[in-house]
Formats: C-alpha cells, structure tokens, sequence
C-alpha cells in the first residue's frame, strides 16, 4: 500500500558502529572493503576511525565505523567503543570455525553482561577457495545463535569477490539502528509490541477525521501523502482492499480500512522486511526509537519559569479533560473504573501513573476507580511537577489544539506577597514534623484512606510523598476550586534535606506535630525554625501553620499555652487541633489554602542566620545570669522566641 520511505527524523550525528571479533575473522578488511569497494590483502592491524558520508548510504545518514583490536590488552578499549556503539557489527570467519563459537560463547554473552542494548549484524567473512564450508549458508549456521540472542538482526556472508556484500553489513547496521526492530516486534509471538499498537491506534484515531472507527479512501490517501508524499491511486487501493479480504477479511469493509486491518497491515511489512514503511509513519508522526513522541514536539519554552513559579492546566486543558472523563465514564456514574482509566490511555505507551510519584496518590472509589475531581487532581500534580510529561500525555490521548495553550506559568511568588493575594489554583504544601507525629496519617484522611493505612508509607523510605485532592466551594467541580497538593517531606536522621531551590516551589508550610508529646512539639518548632531560616537566607518565604495532631490524646502540660505563646511571638497562628483517628481536622484543608490565598500572612517572624550567630554569645550570657528553675521554665515556654525572635 505506501509507495514511498520517507528521511529519518533523527539526530544528524554520524551513527557509531563498532566492529568486534576474533583475530583473522576479517574486522578491517570489511571496513577496507566496504569504504573503498576494493580487496586489500595486507592491511594494518587495526584502522582508524573510518568516516562514511550521507551519499554513502540509500538513507542518507553518515556514519562512523570503528575497527577494534583483538589484543587481550586492548579489551577495556574494546568494551569503551562497544557501550557508544549505536549498533555493533559480529565478524567470523567460515574457515575458522571457533571464530563463529566465540560470538555465542563469549561476545554476546559480554554485550548482555555489560547491558549493551543495541543491534547487532553478524558478518561471515568467506575466504575465496573450494573448501567444503563455502558450501554451508550463513543461514543455517547462524540460526540457532540467531534463536537464543534475539538481539541479532539478521547475518550476512561477504568475501573479496563480492565486495557489495561488505558495504551491505555496514549498510543494514545503520538500518538496524534507523529502522529497529525491538521496539515494534515481539519475533517470538511474530506480533507488534504494545507501544508499536498504541503508537499506531494514535496514528489511526488523528487520520480519522470523521471519526466514524474507518479509514476511507480518502483518508487513506491523506495519510499516504503525508507519510511519503506520493497520493495512492484507485487501483492501488482496491488492490489492498481484495487482498485483504482474503487475508484478513475483519480488516476491511465496504467503507474503509478498519484498526485491525491497519494494524495487521503494519504487520505485514514487518513480516515482508519493509521495516521503514512503518518506522517512515512513526516518525512522521513524531515517533522516537523508544516509541514515544520526541522531545522537538514538546514545547519546553511555554513552562519556562524561575524557581518560585510554578505550572498549571489553562481552562482549555481542563475543559479538553474533562470532555475525555465524560466520553470514557461510560455509565455517567462519577467513577472512571481501572478499565476505563486503561482505554483513555490505549494510545499511549502506557499509563502514567502506574507508579510513584502518582500511584496512590488520590482518592479512589471502592473499585479502585477516579471520580471527576480525582482525574483532575492527578492531571494538576502531574503538570506541577512534570509539565513536559504532562504535555506529552495530552498529545498521546489527542488534545486538539496548541499544546503550549494546555498550561501557563503562574506568577511569582515574591509578587504575590507584594500583591498580598495568590489566584494560583494548585496549592502545593509541604508537610512537615517528626517521626510518629501523625503526617502520613493526615494525608491518608486527605485521600479518603483509613488513618492507620501504611500502605503508601514506602516503608520507612525517606522519599517523599505526595497526596492530591480538589478541595470544593460546593457539591460540584467548579473554575472556582482548587487543587491542593500535600508533599510530606521525609526528615532524614542527620538533619534537613531540601534545597532552596526546592522550598522556592512551597505555597504554604504546615508543621505537623503529637501534642500529647513535648518532645514532638520541641522537634516541630526546631523544624519550623531551620525550614523558615534556609527559606528566608534564600529570598523564599511563605505562609507556616502549626498543626496539633492526636488531640484524641492527653496533651503535655502546658501544651496549648506554651504553644499558643510561641505562635503568637513568631506572629502566625496558634496551632490548629486535629485528630485524625477521630476524623476531626477543624477546616485544615480550607484554612490551608486560604494562607496560600494570602501569602503575606503566618510568615515567621525569623532571624536569618547572620543576624542570629551575632547574638548567640549575648543570648548565652544572659542564660548563665538566670537561676536553674527559670531557665527550665523559660527554655519551655520560650523555645523558639529566645532563640529566634527578631529584636
């Protein structure tokens, strides 16, 4: 059916291939051969880097051969050369036969031990006589090696008299590597791999453009010319239609080609060596070797930003997903089940939140489903944090328009307190406190999840976390509701552990601690004081919250006063009770995004680190002049204030 192969899309370098082997197996003779088509029987040992241009190849890309020595010296060279090889070139001799046992008994062996994932040719250099191996095809001697390494290509036999054989290694090296076979063929099942159907379902959903699950003639056409420039005529069409028919009678119909014909069409190229008709379609459509669209497709200058912006979904992205929801929430139940998750994602290379961070990170339904709110709240956290995987995601599923008109940057933080007002609709808080002070258990509640639920703790890892859920005006999703985003940052034993640059990206800071225990209290205002210091140094502030967990406990003595009194002398305010065993948060979630609302508010008021290390000898001094009872008393009541307070 497609008449034309389109110019690889790829990088302009020169392609690397690396030719290994025994000694005498013919390494820089097929180099020799195939760069000048001339036999020279004395050649040096090891050649030079030998430079290939364009013209040199159908494909029109240059490459670089590189001869290898067979010196056991020179093997760490070798294995240099062999993880840059874009693909590697096997040499044998058919007179030699332990130069072919070596290929399976000890280089490719090697290529898999040093996780070289690149593909391989097999060359067998036949030497012009009448022995009895000459009578043997490469064929039958390389298939078992062939069936065991599946990352050998294919084999190819060459000699002095036919010197177009060399150029022929080196010539479906480059193919091997322009048009791979790995990433859209399983050739045990002799089928298409799963990136390689998404890719083409995507393919097949843009060409339809009356959406009626069939490709016209027409609009066959339409994609033949923009894949290879060349309009199918009539006859070639019906032509492909009869023998369909009789191949794979679903694949077509009285209206068109159907995806199954179109996938089991892209099959048969494979299957009939016609490797680059599919891969000259990928790329057209923007398709890099891993199956996945390349990055010259992501616009990386519309989420540029400083370090205290931060990115979110336009209304018109928003809009476009929620109009996916509704489409693939087939009974109108507010619940996407697993498998309608998996539809939205079938022409992707897979779902994008199958792991962390964006595995059970939101609220699900009791089938493990994603309500409205909750299908949004993923797409946000995954523009917060990776807006070019974000964008990348709304290509596979098909947004129509401008992908730079799917996000925008927001403002400075720095301006927003100047303005005293945020309109950011994606609120990102750090979660902060000590060990067993109740952090994960606060974000479980956030997402619907029983408080003692450890299965998202990352069992005592000190990654972070992430919890997201739409917080609402009222009972329906609205323009008017936000998205907040909880991220518990792991306290590491020796200390802290964000940059600045990291606490740049911070909306509001709660600080989370047991008040039935003093010494969590202590920890949390310590944490409170070093997270507001590093933030203030680096010319980032912003809104802190205390927040008093397990209040279905017993507090210290003194806990609300002392507390009370320190939040009032550092100016935010007092801490806010929780309980999440009893499921009482006291408006948290609100309150946390109206400190966001107002970002001049509940900042610490903290020294910086200069002015606090001129005052520590006066600040020692005064301690020695007080009596032991009021110093025990006083560090109590005043821990932060006389130590952090500003004059």
């Amino acid at each position: 059916m497609w008449m034309g192969v389109g110019d690889y899309s790829g990088s302009p370098k020169p392609i690397r291939i690396v030719v290994v082997g025994e000694k005498g197996s013919g390494k820089s003779s097929l180099i020799m051969a195939a760069a000048r088509n001339t036999f020279h029987p004395n050649i040096p040992s090891l050649l030079p880097y030998t430079n290939l241009p364009s013209e040199f190849f159908p494909d029109r890309i240059p490459a670089t051969v590189i001869d290898t020595s067979s010196r056991p010296e020179d093997k760490g060279k070798v294995l240099k050369e062999v993880k840059q090889a874009d693909a590697i070139v096997l040499t044998f001799a058919f007179d030699r036969p332990e130069t072919l046992d070596r290929l399976s008994k000890h280089w490719l062996p090697l290529f898999r031990q040093l996780e070289v994932r690149v593909p391989i040719i097999v060359a067998g250099y036949e030497v012009d006589s009448k022995e009895a191996y000459n009578q043997t095809s490469i064929e039958q001697i390389t298939s078992p090696m062939m069936q065991r390494y599946r990352e050998v290509e294919t084999s190819i036999q060459w000699s002095a008299q036919r010197l177009n054989q060399a150029t022929k290694v080196l010539y479906y090296a480059q193919k091997a590597v322009i048009h791979p076979v790995g990433p859209v063929f399983n050739q045990e099942t002799n089928s298409l791999k799963p990136r390689c159907i998404a890719a083409l379902k995507r393919i097949f959903l843009l060409s339809d453009h009356n959406v009626d699950g069939i490709l016209s003639d027409a609009e066959l056409n339409e994609l033949q010319k923009k894949c290879f420039d060349t309009p199918l005529v009539p006859c070639e069409i019906n032509q492909m239609k009869k023998a369909m028919q009789v191949k794979f009678p679903q694949g077509v119909n009285e209206r068109g080609l159907t995806l199954d014909g179109f996938l089991f069409l892209n099959t048969r190229y494979i299957e009939d060596a016609r490797i680059q008709t599919l891969w000259t379609m990928l790329r057209k459509f923007g398709y890099n070797n891993d199956l996945r669209l390349g990055d010259d497709l992501i616009p990386y200058s519309s989420f540029k930003r400083e370090a205290d912006q931060s990115v979110e979904l336009t209304n018109v992205a928003i809009e476009f997903l929620r109009e996916v929801y509704e489409f693939f929430d087939n009974d109108c139940d507010n619940n996407l089940e697993p498998h309608e998750t998996g539809y939205i994602f079938e022409t992707a290379p897979e779902s994008p939140w199958t792991e962390a961070p964006y595995k059970d990170v939101t609220e699900e339904t009791k089938d493990g489903g994603l309500s409205l709110e909750a299908f949004l709240s993923l797409w946000s956290l995954m523009t917060l944090i990776d807006p070019a995987r974000s964008l990348e995601y709304l290509m596979y599923i098909r947004f129509p328009y401008d992908p730079s008109s799917a996000i925008r940057v927001t403002r400075k933080r720095v301006l927003d307190r100047k303005e005293k007002k945020s309109e950011r609709k994606v609120v990102q808080c750090f979660v902060f406190g000590p060990k067993n002070a109740g952090k994960s258990a606060f974000l479980n509640h956030f997402i619907g999840r029983s408080y003692d639920d450890d299965s998202n703790n990352n069992n005592g890892s000190t990654d972070e976390r992430y919890a997201v859920n739409m917080v609402k005006e009222s009972g329906v999703v609205a323009n008017t509701d936000k998205t907040l985003v909880l991220k518990e940052i792991r306290i590491q034993e020796d200390g802290f552990m964000l940059s600045n640059k990291a606490l740049a990206a911070c909306d509001v800071a709660i600080f989370i601690y047991d008040s039935s225990d003093e010494s969590s209290w202590n920890r949390a205002i310590d944490l409170l004081a070093e997270v507001a210091t590093i933030g203030k140094d680096a010319g980032y502030v912003f809104p802190c919250l205390m927040v008093a967990a397990k209040t279905d406990l017993d507090p210290f003595p003194m806990a609300i006063q002392e507390s009370t009194r320190v939040t009032q002398d550092i100016g935010i305010d007092a801490p806010i009770p929780i309980s999440s065993k009893l499921g009482d948060f006291g408006n948290l979630f609100r309150k946390i995004l109206t400190a966001a609302e107002h970002p001049h508010l509940n900042i610490p008021a903290i020294e910086s680190k200069k002015k606090r290390s001129c005052k520590l000898i006066n600040r020692s001094l005064m301690a020695v002049s007080i009596g032991t009872a009021a110093l025990i008393a006083g560090l109590a009541s005043f821990r932060l204030y006389t130590a952090r307070k500003l004059s």
